[in-house]
């Protein structure tokens, strides 16, 4: 099951204001808990995971469940869920973006997993290590928060997560999240928050510097894997990557995901609407909100 499926990963959602409440629903013999966002007396679900080759039965039975439940959809736009366009076209979803993720299959033996990292990756992470980059197995929070908006500021944006979303990943997600940070010389260089359950280790959250040690990031990645491998997960998902962006940041972080050996996955995020009148009434509602709320 995935581990943004479990009432773990709610608790965060409902404590930081992405959910209103949850849910537990159980579909094909398992209990998957959802999302419960209210507004203007109207509700929608919101998944924040999949479960491994998710079907459209399973996914058409929760649908049933949120109809039932008096919600007028169900959407996914959470970049660690991994829905294929697949599952949800046919059963009438929209798809509100496609993107994908590299995989990393961690069964492999070490060997084959060093081998599958690109020449430039090896050679990275060798530098870093005879430099002394230091690998800890702990996270120091306020340096990862100040890292996190040096790394949003380089992509022209603000970090959008307030402390108290990580104040509750930490309170709730710990059993299940390896924290991992990279120094050298005493300085913190990066870090990484990575959600894991028995399929896959999620790269949730990683920051840098804004001029890390060449090779850091590199070992970061590398040492995750094998801390991930170590603990019986079956793969490290690198997160959201686009295979089509004009963007030379994107195109950047895209080539550097792939040469960890990795096979691209393909998803999307959707949106599939359960109940046609209410979900008519809610967007009316709301087009009334937003002129009545204009200067």
């Amino acid at each position: 099951m995935s581990v943004f499926l479990k009432p773990e990963w709610l608790a965060v959602m409902r404590e930081s204001g992405g959910v209103s409440d949850s849910v537990a629903v159980e579909v094909a013999d398992r209990v998957v808990h959802v999302g419960v966002v209210r507004a203007l007396g109207h509700s929608r679900w919101v998944l924040f995971g999949s479960w491994e080759h998710p079907s459209r039965e399973q996914l058409r039975q929760l649908m049933q469940c949120a109809r039932h439940a008096g919600a007028f959809a169900v959407e996914s736009r959470f970049n660690m869920a991994r829905w294929p366009e697949e599952v949800v076209i046919p059963l009438g979803a929209e798809v509100l973006e496609p993107f994908g993720t590299y995989r990393v299959d961690l069964t492999q033996s070490g060997e084959a997993l060093w081998q599958g990292l690109h020449p430039k990756h090896r050679n990275a992470v060798r530098r870093a290590m005879s430099v002394g980059v230091e690998v800890r197995a702990s996270l120091d929070r306020e340096l990862f928060r100040e890292s996190l908006q040096a790394t949003y500021r380089r992509g022209g944006r603000d970090n959008p997560f307030r402390a108290g979303y990580f104040d509750a990943l930490w309170q709730h997600m710990s059993a299940s999240m390896l924290v991992m940070s990279v120094w050298h010389q005493g300085g913190f260089q990066a870090g990484a928050l990575i959600p894991f359950d028995g399929s896959r280790g999620y790269y949730l959250h990683g920051a840098t510097i804004d001029h890390p040690e060449p090779g850091a990031a590199n070992l970061l990645h590398w040492e995750i894997m094998r801390a991930l491998r170590e603990r019986g997960v079956g793969a490290y998902d690198l997160g959201g990557a686009r295979l089509q962006s004009a963007d030379p940041r994107l195109q950047g972080i895209f080539r550097f995901k792939e040469r960890f050996g990795g096979v691209f996955e393909p998803c999307c995020y959707w949106r599939g609407v359960v109940h046609a009148r209410r979900a008519a009434w809610f967007r009316t509602l709301d087009r009334v909100r937003t002129w009545w709320t204009m200067p």
